[in-house]
């Protein structure tokens, strides 16, 4: 009879052993899953983020290009010429149905003397304000120039 419970007993602590188990190996398995999507997440968020140039020149003062600053971003595909702007120097502008006027950067610009900045994307003039202007590519430079009209 002794036997018989100890071989029982044995039986019940090696049955409640193996289904205890289970559990921990599906979290792991759940730990593993979660650990790769992240991996995925992060990977598709550094995919997103593309490096972008801005340069500020200024052709009042000299006859040749005069490049006033430069600065590089990391910013995330889809943001706008005028967002990064703002972000990198003071930037005075004005608001109408067509977007954004700007009329200073750096404290530089004059509306009485008609001075104004326009704005290139990889060499060419967009069609649109620079607040509805998306960056798209990576390694673009954007550039700002001051002008005399």
């Amino acid at each position: 009879m002794k036997k018989k419970i100890l071989a029982v007993v044995v039986a019940l602590a090696a049955f409640v052993g193996l289904f205890a188990s289970q559990p921990v190996q599906k979290q792991s398995i759940q730990a593993a899953k979660t650990t790769k999507t992240a991996k995925k997440t992060t990977k598709k968020a550094k995919a997103k983020q593309i490096s972008v140039t801005y340069t500020l020149k200024d052709t009042t003062k000299a006859k040749n290009k005069q490049t006033l600053a430069k600065k590089t971003f990391k910013v995330k595909k889809g943001t706008t010429v005028f967002t990064v702007l703002k972000k990198a120097w003071k930037v005075n502008y004005t608001k109408s149905s067509y977007g954004v006027f700007i009329t200073k950067i750096k404290g530089l610009g004059n509306e009485k003397k008609k001075l104004y900045w326009t704005y290139t994307v990889d060499g060419k003039m967009p069609k649109v304000a620079a607040d509805k202007q998306k960056l798209t590519k990576n390694k673009s430079k954007v550039v700002f120039t001051l002008k005399k009209y």
